[in-house]
């Protein structure tokens, strides 16, 4: 039996709720969404500017799965992304952290994001805006592209009960 047909056992007898699937490209999820009995509601992906995974956004608005973000704050290494000078001139002017600008930017594109964040941050990180359009625009043509702290990186499937 394959993963989706366990997938539909598992919730047909009540052990689990909800099923989604974390971090897999395109190529790997077109059979899995093709041939499922349970369409995915959710994915997450690692995105950010550096990793913006604009293709699979794209797909997955298209579908009616929810496209969450996370590592939005690029997993916090440095230098990076909160360090990156486009980002940095976008917050000073508007007196935001550079984290902040990072998240509205998740949230306009994505509308859903889970940074992995020290409680200290959590509140600042909540007082996000909407950022203007030239702004939303310069940070998507950052030009770099890499995806941060590959070793951490555990696509999979996962439950909930």
């Amino acid at each position: 039996m394959n993963s989706n047909g366990l997938i539909v056992r598992a919730r047909a007898e009540g052990a689990v709720v909800g099923v989604n699937r974390s971090d897999i490209g395109l190529n790997q999820r077109m059979p899995i969404y093709e041939s499922a009995k349970i369409k995915p509601a959710v994915v997450q992906v690692e995105s950010h500017p550096y990793l913006p995974e604009t293709e699979r956004l794209e797909f997955y608005n298209e579908n009616d799965i929810a496209f969450l973000a996370f590592a939005p704050l690029g997993h916090g290494i440095r230098p990076g992304l909160l360090e990156d000078p486009v980002i940095s001139a976008i917050a000073t002017p508007v007196e935001k952290t550079p984290a902040q600008v990072l998240l509205s930017w998740a949230g306009q594109r994505a509308r859903l994001c889970l940074p992995r964040q020290r409680l200290r941050f959590a509140r600042e990180n909540l007082n996000i805006s909407v950022l203007a359009e030239d702004a939303f625009n310069e940070i998507n043509y950052i030009r770099t592209r890499q995806r941060l702290k590959e070793e951490d990186r555990h696509p999979g499937i996962h439950f909930t009960r």
